[in-house]
């Protein structure tokens, strides 16, 4: 018989990522994935960043060293320099934290902003990793519908309301992610963006903009970020995962100083600080101008693998499976009217693998008001599979839908 250990009430209440838990079953040989949001890795900049490394040699006994918890002081401001545009002011050191991926990033600031019993305000579907980070603070959710164009923000005051008689107590955050959301490809338009602001300042509830896809739209104009709209109370975070590589784990966080500086404070009882080697790394890209011309490789890349899957699930899938033509980021949502996790199942015999609406959707033991049933829908990611395989496993995943 085994030690007995006394979990925590938090590892208790802990739940394994279904994403990583269906990763498992896509593994198989000859199945094609649409199930993971990740890079395609053909276009990993290897020998632009193996001439980076070249910085090691000079600044070597930095990189090898512990650092700053707040970030390296170069990568600090090549992010300055670049947020300036995005942001809509210029940006102090004191206002940026570098993290080790926007999911540390997402727990700092849960820890420093979520009590247990808490309520975070989030899009319904939402990306799982933000729901398992919030719910091992100990919060609920409360669920703002989405359509085409992001979160149906004018029901936002209803639902905090809602909150409000339910719970006695006013949600303590937002949670979207603006451009070209996981895993509904939805960017938030502009007059939205407005109005959450608007609701955001007048209740006095900060919002954590989530923005990874943003430097990856396709088609359209840039829409002003929430941050530069607001004026204040918003938590900017975006990461290096999606525009350079998910592998450097580096990622960053913008906000006001004082906030900054908790984040702060709580990082240093995580890992002290992020990979410094990672970090001079990233600098060292940044500052030679290679991520510039990367970025417009992967959008012309990416773009591409959006027209084909958008062509191949118009061919092939019955017209009772509604979706929207994303205009960046990773990922289609489908809409498919009956039970995705059982189509999941059909698929994965045909060798084609996505994800089932579910894992993007709170339960409804944790959520507060509005539960949402995510079994309609699904989330297909169109960057990591090759053209001919979006094809094919377009082609096998209509097999599926036809055994219904």
């Amino acid at each position: 018989m085994g030690f007995v250990y006394r979990y925590s009430q938090m590892a208790e209440g802990m739940r394994p990522s279904p994403i990583r838990e269906l990763f498992k079953m896509t593994q198989r040989p000859g199945m094609i994935s649409f199930a993971g949001g990740l890079p395609d890795p053909a276009i990993f900049p290897v020998e632009e960043f193996a001439v980076c490394a070249e910085a090691l040699r000079t600044q070597g006994t930095t990189a090898l060293q512990y650092g700053a918890s707040e970030g390296h002081g170069p990568l600090v401001a090549e992010i300055q320099r670049r947020m300036e545009p995005l942001l809509g002011r210029p940006v102090v050191p004191e206002e940026i934290v570098i993290s080790s991926g926007t999911q540390q990033a997402m727990d700092m600031l849960a820890r420093v902003l979520l009590d247990p019993g808490d309520v975070v305000v989030v899009e319904a579907p939402t990306y799982p990793g933000a729901l398992h980070t919030f719910r091992s603070a100990g919060a609920r959710f409360a669920l703002v519908p989405c359509d085409e164009h992001g979160m149906k923000v004018d029901l936002l005051p209803d639902v905090i309301e809602r909150c409000r008689r339910e719970t006695g107590r006013v949600p303590k955050l937002i949670y979207t992610i603006i451009n070209f959301s996981n895993p509904s490809g939805a960017c938030l338009s502009e007059a939205r963006r407005r109005r959450l602001a608007g609701i955001a300042r007048e209740l006095t509830i900060p919002v954590l903009e989530d923005d990874p896809y943003g430097e990856l739209r396709y088609r359209g104009e840039r829409i002003p970020t929430l941050f530069s709209l607001a004026g204040g109370g918003v938590i900017f975070a975006s990461s290096f995962s999606k525009i350079l590589a998910p592998g450097v784990r580096v990622a960053w966080a913008v906000a006001e100083a004082e906030l900054i500086r908790k984040m702060v404070i709580a990082k240093q009882g995580m890992d002290l600080c992020t990979s410094v080697v990672a970090q001079v790394l990233v600098a060292e890209y940044c500052s030679r101008g290679f991520l510039e011309s990367h970025l417009e490789k992967i959008r012309s890349h990416y773009a591409g693998k959006a027209a084909a899957m958008a062509s191949a699930l118009r061919e092939h899938l019955p017209l009772s499976v509604r979706f929207a033509e994303p205009s960046g980021g990773f990922f289609f949502w489908l809409e498919l009217g009956g039970d995705s996790r059982q189509l999941f199942e059909r698929a994965v015999e045909q060798g084609v693998a996505f994800l089932p609406g579910p894992a993007f959707y709170p339960e409804p033991a944790e959520t507060v008001g509005e539960v949402v049933d995510g079994r309609p829908y699904a989330r297909l990611c169109f960057t990591f599979a090759q053209s001919t395989e979006i094809v094919e496993g377009t082609k096998r995943l209509a097999c599926a839908l036809e055994q219904a």
